[in-house]
């Protein structure tokens, strides 16, 4: 499926959930969430697989936290082509000969950049440079960077790829919640719409970091302050620890009910992030249908 294509269609488009945390909850407990596509290729396959039967038309590469500086900090670096090619391999053999996009999914440095902190403009470009260098030609749709709490970090990795590449770019911002949300380096709605309105941005996201409910406030807000197309991923309540295990509180019926909720206003992208998995996007996908 060409992104233009998808674009063109009135219609929402539906995504994947979670990879991260539906993997711990598959059993995996790799080094890090990426290297279960050398690891476990199988159970990375389940998982695009699961989510392509529950009616994603778009899945994310399993390679959100593969840029080599992230890499480093926990000594596979060395690893950073591998996984990133086998992640996209896997992904497009899960699509199989369905009408499914596959997203090369980039997270953020893993570090703060100057003045907050020792990244400079310059590394971090080069960074994200060099991972969408290695998507791009091993065969994903579009570039999604996704879960930036940053918008200056984000801008350096939008730019950086848009400069060299000929790759549609999405770029996902996380927010906090409350009545007035804002990155955490605490930059609000307003500096994220002037972001979008300079670079003529075609798709802004919004993913993780809240709950459904608040992500409903969040879409509210932005649809009053600009008509542009969303990306909408968030996750399935807040997180919280119970017997010293991560819980996400929301059912999937409450996810699904927000939603829904969102899609009235609009939005043209609607997954999961962190805490869903194949059967909130399965009972999202049985609700659409049965209101289109």
């Amino acid at each position: 499926m060409i992104l233009k294509k998808i674009m063109e269609n009135n219609k929402v488009v539906l995504t994947d959930g979670s990879m991260g945390t539906y993997l711990e909850v598959l059993g995996y407990r790799g080094k890090t969430p990426e290297l279960a596509v050398i690891e476990k290729p199988d159970m990375i396959m389940r998982v695009h697989r699961e989510y392509i039967e529950a009616g994603a038309s778009v899945i994310l590469t399993d390679t959100f936290g593969t840029n080599e500086m992230r890499l480093a900090r926990k000594g596979i670096d060395e690893k950073m082509m591998d996984i990133n090619l086998k992640a996209v391999e896997i992904a497009i053999n899960a699509k199989e000969e369905k009408d499914v996009s596959v997203a090369g999914d980039i997270g953020p440095s893993g570090e703060l950049l100057e003045p907050y902190g020792n990244l400079t403009r310059k590394e971090a470009g080069e960074i994200f440079l060099k991972q969408a260098e290695i998507l791009v030609k091993a065969g994903v749709d579009f570039i999604l960077l996704e879960t930036f709490q940053d918008v200056e970090e984000l801008k350096v990795a939008f730019y950086s790829i848009k400069e060299k590449l000929n790759c549609f770019v999405l770029p996902s911002i996380t927010l906090t919640s409350g009545d007035n949300p804002k990155t955490l380096m605490g930059q609000g709605l307003e500096d994220v719409i002037k972001f979008v309105d300079r670079e003529k941005i075609s798709v802004l996201g919004v993913n993780c970091g809240i709950s459904s409910a608040e992500m409903v406030k969040v879409v509210k807000k932005l649809k009053r302050m600009a008509e542009i197309p969303l990306w909408i991923k968030p996750n399935a309540g807040q997180p919280h620890l119970v017997d010293g295990k991560v819980v996400y509180p929301e059912r999937a019926e409450e996810f699904v009910r927000n939603c829904l909720e969102m899609m009235s206003y609009g939005i043209k992208f609607i997954g999961g992030c962190c805490g869903t998995t194949p059967q909130y996007i399965k009972l999202l996908k049985a609700r659409i249908d049965e209101n289109s």
